[in-house]
C-alpha cells in the first residue's frame, strides 16, 4: 500500500501565523489555468488573476476567517490536518485561493452582521466577486488535461459547492458541484489507495457527503461502483484501528444502491404480480441482510464504546444507524406486497424509539461539537419523514433552525420540504378519517 507523505511539525498553523512561511517572495501572478508566472511584476492582463494579499489586512483577515470556519465544521475526523495541508495549495492556486477567500468572506459577513470597514467594499461583496472568479478559473483549468490529478481543482470544487450550501437555500448549486463536478472528476482519475494526506482527507469528505447525498436524493454514487467499495475494503484492512463512522458509511453506500436497484425491479413487475413474484420475496431476504448487517455494526460499536468511550463522531455514527434503519424499512413498511413476507420492517414502537434516538443525538451533536450540521441532513430528515406528533416536528423544526443560524441556509430547503409533507400527510388523515366515519354504520 502507498503511504502518504507525512507532515512536518504538529498541530494547528494558523494564518496569521504562518502566511509569511508560506506565501512569503512578494506578489505572485498566475494565468487563467493556474500557472505562475515568474514575472512578479506582470499585471493589467485581462487573463491573469493576482494572489496579492501580502501585507493587505483585509486579505489576511478573510484568511483567518476561512481557517476559523474549517476548525468550527471539522466534517471528517482528519479535518483538523486540513489547514497545513491546504495552505500550500492556496499559495499556488488562484482557483482555490478565491473559493476559500469565497467561504471565508461569507463567513465573516455572517459573524459582523453585514457591517463592513470604513472604505472597504461590504464582505457578502467580497464572498461573490471571489466566487465567481473561482468559478470562470475552474472552468478552463477543466478544459486541460491533468486537471483530475489537480488536488487544488478538487478542493475548490468542494469549497465552491460548500459555499452554495451557506448562501443558496435551495441546495441545487451544491448537488450540480457534487454530482456533476466533484463526482465526475473522481470517476475519471479512479480509485487508488496512493494519496497524499490532502487527497486522504478529500476522498473520506467527499464519502461522508456523498452517502448523505445519495441517500436524501434516492440518486446514484460512484461510491457503489465494486471498484471504489475495494478501494474503502483495501483501506480499511490497512488502517491501524477499526472506526465505526467508516464502516456506517459503506452501509449507507451500499444501502443507498440497493434501495435504487429494488425500486427498479419492482417497478417492472406488474402491480397485480407483485403480491406473487418471486423477485419480491427475494428482496425482502436481501433487505434482511442487509437489516442484520447494520444491527452487527452497532453490537460491535457498543463494544467499542464500553472500552474507548464515546466521542462526537461515534454520536455521529449512531445517528446514521438510527436513520439507515427506518430508511431501510421505509423502503417496506409503506407497500402491502410485503405485509406477509418477512421483512426488514420496523414495528411502529422501534420507529418511536429510533426517531427519540435521533432528535436525542442531533441536539447533542449540535450542541456539544464541531460536526456542521449539514452532516445531520440525512437523519433530521428521516426523523421528520416519521414525525406524527407536534412534540416531535416542534423538536427537527428546532433542530434545522440551529443548523440554518449556525449558517447553513439550505437547512430551509428541508424545512421546507417536511413542512409540505407534513401538510400532505395531515391532510390525507383527515380525508382518510372522514371517510370512516361516513361509511360506518350508525347504530340506532
Amino acid at each position: 500500500m502507498c503511504i502518504a507523505q507525512q507532515r512536518s511539525g504538529h498541530g494547528t498553523m494558523f494564518v496569521n501565523q504562518t502566511q509569511h512561511d508560506y506565501f512569503s517572495g512578494g506578489h505572485r501572478t498566475f494565468d487563467q489555468n493556474g500557472t505562475a508566472i515568474a514575472n512578479s511584476h506582470i499585471s493589467g492582463s485581462k487573463n491573469m488573476y493576482k494572489l496579492d494579499f501580502i501585507g493587505r489586512d483585509k486579505g489576511t483577515r478573510l484568511l483567518d476567517s476561512f481557517v476559523s470556519f474549517i476548525q468550527q465544521n471539522m466534517f471528517t475526523m482528519s479535518f483538523s490536518s486540513l489547514v497545513p495541508d491546504l495552505l500550500p495549495l492556496i499559495s499556488t492556486s488562484p482557483v482555490l485561493y478565491h473559493a476559500v477567500i469565497a467561504v471565508g468572506a461569507l463567513d465573516a459577513h455572517r459573524h459582523t452582521a453585514g457591517r463592513a470597514l470604513q472604505g472597504e467594499k461590504p464582505l457578502d461583496v467580497d464572498a461573490m466577486t471571489s466566487y465567481h472568479k473561482s468559478m470562470g478559473i475552474l472552468r478552463s483549468c477543466l478544459g486541460r488535461g491533468d486537471v483530475m490529478q489537480r488536488e487544488d481543482v478538487l478542493w475548490a470544487t468542494f469549497f465552491l459547492g460548500l459555499f452554495e450550501l451557506l448562501s443558496d437555500d435551495s441546495g441545487e448549486g451544491w448537488v450540480k458541484h457534487m454530482l456533476y463536478g466533484t463526482s465526475k472528476m473522481l470517476q475519471l482519475s479512479g480509485p487508488s489507495d496512493c494519496m497524499s494526506l490532502a487527497r486522504k482527507t478529500f476522498y473520506d469528505l467527499f464519502r461522508v457527503l456523498e452517502a448523505s447525498r445519495a441517500l436524501l436524493y434516492n440518486e446514484e454514487t460512484i461510491l457503489s461502483q465494486e471498484c471504489w467499495l475495494q478501494l474503502q475494503q483495501t483501506l480499511s484492512s490497512n488502517a491501524t484501528r477499526w472506526e465505526p463512522i467508516e464502516e456506517i458509511i459503506t452501509l449507507m453506500i451500499e444501502i443507498s444502491a440497493f434501495s435504487l436497484r429494488a425500486g427498479a425491479i419492482i417497478d417492472m413487475i406488474p402491480e397485480a404480480e407483485r403480491f406473487t413474484d418471486p423477485s419480491v420475496a427475494l428482496l425482502a431476504a436481501e433487505g434482511l441482510n442487509a437489516q442484520e448487517a447494520i444491527y452487527n455494526w452497532h453490537t460491535k460499536t457498543l463494544l467499542q464504546l464500553v472500552q474507548d468511550g464515546p466521542d462526537e463522531y461515534s454520536n455521529l455514527a449512531l445517528l446514521y444507524y438510527h436513520a439507515l434503519l427506518i430508511f431501510l424499512s421505509g423502503n417496506y413498511d409503506y407497500f402491502p406486497y410485503w405485509d406477509k413476507i418477512p421483512a426488514p420492517v420496523l414495528s411502529p414502537a422501534e420507529i418511536s424509539d429510533h426517531l427519540i434516538a435521533i432528535l436525542e443525538l442531533s441536539g447533542e451533536v449540535l450542541h456539544h461539537s464541531n460536526i456542521p450540521g449539514v452532516m445531520l441532513f440525512f437523519p433530521i430528515t428521516v426523523a421528520g419523514s416519521r414525525a406524527r406528533r407536534f412534540d416531535q416536528r416542534s423538536a427537527v423544526l428546532n433542530l434545522l433552525d440551529r443548523v440554518f443560524w449556525k449558517g447553513f441556509v439550505v437547512a430551509n430547503k428541508i424545512r421546507d420540504g417536511l413542512l409540505e409533507r407534513w401538510t400532505e400527510r395531515d391532510r390525507e388523515g383527515t380525508i382518510h378519517l372522514a371517510t370512516e366515519i361516513l361509511t360506518t354504520p350508525q347504530s340506532s
